[in-house]
């Protein structure tokens, strides 16, 4: 073994499959998808594709999932059981036609089943996906178990056939789960979505199964949560629209011989965005290049669109959203720094039956062009997700209960639901967060274009975000590289990248003469902010040191007319920028208006010291041919 090599080694949050169309007959039969279940020999996966490194299992929630009921089923289809299906089959007419030796359907039409397996996987040159074909093959050897006729095919575009629901027989790939929740099973093989396009690929459809639903969606308790899902993985495991084929592990080996710190993580195993937040030089000092393997190119950078893993790799280190999913996948905050969760029962203005999120956000996060990051941000990036989807757009299929998203301030953004639910939170806090200047529905992307946004690849389209990495560079095929943003708001402690200061303003101010309360706040991003000078008309109004990266300053009782107040920060290093607010005194028309004061939070999060990044200047993201399913 090489000293300097560690393997990391974790059960799969998720696993391969085998989805069948449940839509067609005969396979919208259920006993005969029941009698492929009896009949697949999930162990022939284990020794012959995995060499042990996997186990068998049948729920369709993963078994690293606390909600997962695998021990609870009365019955399994672990091994080679044909002759069980065979009883089954023949109980339900399948007869064997004794010219041709295969079963004929009930009603006497001869059929062949079709497993698609063996891709040409278009972002691995071409390459055969071996893993997907060796399963299809033992399909099709337990499909002969059965006397039934069958055949392995390959279409490089099954996910099309799947998302509109074409036609197919059954086919194999994987799936791979973010997190521990469940609510997902309220919409995969949910009745109403049998026939919507990205949802519900099984085409399954069942009235039992429907009345758990509701139970699952819009229950407050663990205990009822439990029931409904619990109810709905054995009806699942009873009618098999996809079966499980194998739950493997992941064994993932990196270098410890230059860097230390590596996080295992239960989403994406050490290339995680937290090793990437968390490494440092064994010597102690920062920087450095880390270089990354990843199984495909990027199939596209715009995060409505893409599918690829290789891709939500490098888009957790570009992006930021509410909370993050921890190395645990719990939730960990990034952009919001407390939030208040009520229903009617807490609060009697929330009306009755609703769920409202109020959320304090922090205040020194910056988009790349230099823009401040808001509440207003966050609240138009739920709205876009919305509204884009009477234009297609799948990000916001799951947030349907969504009746409000805004920014009563620049640091507070309330969300609320017309329902109350377990799992509100994860249908949009882990969401990544747009800018609004870039995506706004008049005069920006559009609600209509959410499709036609080629960021990267088209370098007109543009590309701004705020996570802990911004891509640089990159060749199509070869390496994708991303640099230390110096402007994240969870920054290096102790690396000074110098830059001029950025900084931004809420805008241009317009108040009655005598009121009260007239406020500029500027945001500074910066790695070592040293002074500040405000101007007024010219004239100097008040200095200082800078103590944060956020300076409010008060204009009330400034005479009729315009005015133009100029902030100016200057660095350690001796950069300084300025940004002018134009201030407009006017007559009062009518009564003085009582301004409110906004309350600044004052709590700090752990997250700003647990999330540190204390090492990786430059990511190289390089392409490896050897695919993983």
């Amino acid at each position: 073994a090489d000293p300097d090599i560690d393997i990391y080694s974790a059960l799969r949050n998720g696993y391969g499959h085998i989805t069948i169309n449940c839509r067609d007959y005969p396979l919208n039969i259920s006993g005969l998808r029941r009698a492929f279940a009896f009949a697949f020999d999930k162990t022939r996966v284990t020794t012959e594709i995995f060499d042990g490194f996997s186990q068998q299992h049948d729920s369709l929630v993963p078994y690293t999932n606390g909600w997962c009921i695998e021990e609870e089923f009365d019955w399994h289809y672990y091994s080679n059981q044909s002759d069980l299906g065979n009883m089954i089959l023949d109980d339900l007419s399948f007869a064997i036609n004794q010219t041709t030796g295969f079963r004929q359907a009930p009603n006497g039409e001869h059929f062949n089943i079709e497993i698609l397996g063996g891709f040409e996987d278009p972002f691995a040159g071409g390459d055969p996906d071996w893993i997907s074909y060796e399963v299809a093959r033992i399909g099709v050897d337990s499909l002969h178990s059965l006397h039934i006729n069958a055949t392995v095919n390959s279409y490089p575009r099954y996910t099309s056939i799947i998302e509109d629901h074409g036609e197919y027989d059954m086919v194999v790939y994987s799936e791979n789960f973010e997190d521990y929740n469940v609510d997902w099973l309220a919409f995969e093989y949910w009745s109403e979505y049998a026939d919507t396009p990205y949802q519900n690929p099984t085409n399954f459809a069942n009235d039992t199964y429907d009345f758990w639903r509701d139970q699952l969606l819009y229950s407050t308790t663990y205990e009822d949560v439990y029931e409904a899902a619990a109810e709905m993985q054995k009806i699942l495991h009873y009618n098999v629209p996809r079966l499980v084929v194998y739950e493997n592990t992941y064994l993932q080996a990196y270098r410890s011989d230059q860097f230390s710190g590596h996080i295992e993580a239960l989403g994406r195993n050490i290339a995680d965005q937290w090793t990437m937040r968390k490494i440092q030089k064994l010597d102690g000092t920062q920087g450095g290049t880390v270089q990354i393997s990843i199984s495909e190119d990027p199939d596209s950078f715009n995060i409505f669109l893409s599918e690829s893993p290789s891709t939500a790799l490098i888009l957790d280190n570009l992006y930021s959203s509410l909370y993050k999913r921890g190395p645990d996948l719990t939730p960990w905050p990034d952009l919001a720094e407390d939030m208040l969760i009520e229903t009617h029962s807490d609060n009697s203005e929330v009306p009755d039956g609703h769920t409202r999120f109020t959320f304090d956000l922090i205040q020194n996060a910056s988009w790349s062009d230099r823009e401040v990051v808001t509440a207003e941000d966050v609240a138009s990036s739920l709205t876009y997700a919305f509204e884009s989807t009477h234009y297609g757009n799948p990000a916001g299929t799951d947030i349907g209960d969504l009746v409000a998203a805004y920014a009563p301030t620049p640091d507070t953004l309330i969300v609320e639901f017309s329902t109350e639910s377990y799992w509100h939170f994860s249908t949009f806090a882990y969401d990544y967060v747009i800018p609004e200047h870039i995506f706004k529905n008049d005069g920006g992307i559009g609600y209509e274009n959410w499709d036609s946004w080629n960021p990267v690849f088209n370098y007109s389209h543009p590309h701004v975000t705020c996570g802990p990495f911004t891509l640089i560079d990159y060749e199509d095929g070869e390496f994708y590289e991303l640099v230390y943003n110096p402007s994240f708001h969870y920054g290096i402690h102790g690396v000074i990248i110098p830059h001029p200061p950025y900084i931004s303003s809420q805008g241009d101010i317009t108040y009655e003469i005598g009121s009260m309360g007239n406020v500029i706040r500027w945001y500074i991003s910066d790695d070592n902010p040293d002074t500040y000078l405000i101007q007024l008309n010219g004239d100097t109004r008040e200095t200082g040191q800078c103590s944060n990266n956020r300076i409010s300053h008060y204009v009330d009782g400034l005479w009729l007319g315009d005015h133009t107040i100029t902030l100016t920060v200057t660095d350690y290093s001796g950069f300084s920028s300025t940004n002018s607010v134009q201030v407009s005194v006017i007559e009062p028309t009518g009564t003085l208006p009582i301004t409110p004061l906004k309350l600044i939070a004052i709590s700090i999060s752990l997250f700003s010291v647990t999330v540190i990044l204390s090492a990786a200047i430059s990511i190289y993201w390089k392409k490896r041919t050897q695919e993983t399913s």
